[in-house]
């Protein structure tokens, strides 16, 4: 007798899910929180929330203000570095976790 399993792949991670991740590190080392980086954006936090989460992506025309907030390069925040397969672990990591 034969037992067949099925076999789930994981979500292939998408460029969302990368800059979130980058930007939740940078942001920790920056010493930013939600707040503070929405603050500094002209962004609301409701949509830096999400953002935060990978729930909305964050627009192209963001990206250079976010980087400079950040002391990173565009580049830095789109690169995959493996944080974002951890994605949804905590979307609130603070530099003390």
């Amino acid at each position: 007798m034969s037992t067949l399993t099925s076999f789930s792949p994981s979500p292939a991670i998408t460029t969302r899910d990368v800059v979130a991740a980058n930007v939740r590190a940078e942001a920790a080392r920056a010493g930013f929180n939600q707040v503070r980086l929405g603050q500094r954006l002209g962004i609301s936090q409701g949509a830096i929330t999400k953002r935060w989460r990978g729930e909305r992506p964050w627009q192209l025309e963001e990206l250079d203000s976010l980087a400079s907030a950040l002391g990173v390069s565009v580049v830095d925040l789109v690169t995959p570095t493996g944080r974002e397969t951890r994605l949804r672990q905590d979307s609130n990591l603070q530099p003390r976790d």
